[in-house]
């Protein structure tokens, strides 16, 4: 089983996010799942404003994703299946402002992100309950890089 180091404030990890971010177009066909390109990066930016706290989402229902080691295990450890992750009630409900203008505010959550004091995240998660830190840096890193893969880059 491989644990997932990568994270938003690794360096390294952010640049690749950031590099892959900037190559994305509305034209990229997406290679698993349902969601349209002109979805991605709302749903990418909800996410991070979700992890800082900014954004509030319904609690999904009680789910085995909520005890610590099967947290730890879903965040760090499994592998991600294409186009089978149930998101919470609501993770779609950003709307666009425009390919450009959302990519743009895409990456400045993400440079926010990585330099927020971790004590300032938020506290849970819609799905996985309680959250530490690193769970949270890792999860946003591995969000990321998931849809970016979905769309090929």
């Amino acid at each position: 089983m491989r644990v997932v180091s990568r994270s938003l404030r690794d360096e390294k990890g952010r640049q690749s996010i950031l590099d892959r971010l900037a190559a994305l177009t509305p034209e990229h066909p997406r290679l698993w799942g349902r969601m349209k390109p002109v979805q991605l990066l709302p749903h990418l930016a909800g996410g991070l404003r979700l992890a800082l706290g900014e954004r509030k989402l319904e609690a999904s229902p009680p789910g085995p994703v909520r005890g610590a080691l099967l947290r730890y295990l879903a965040i760090h450890c499994l592998p991600w299946p294409k186009g089978k992750i149930q998101s919470p009630p609501g993770a779609f409900g950003t709307p666009s402002l425009g390919w450009n203008r959302d990519r743009d505010v895409v990456a400045a959550l993400i440079e926010r992100f990585a330099t927020t004091p971790p004590g300032r995240l938020a506290d849970t998660h819609p799905s996985f309950g309680r959250m530490r830190p690193r769970d949270w840096d890792v999860l946003q890193y591995r969000h990321l890089d998931h849809h970016l893969r979905q769309f090929g880059v």
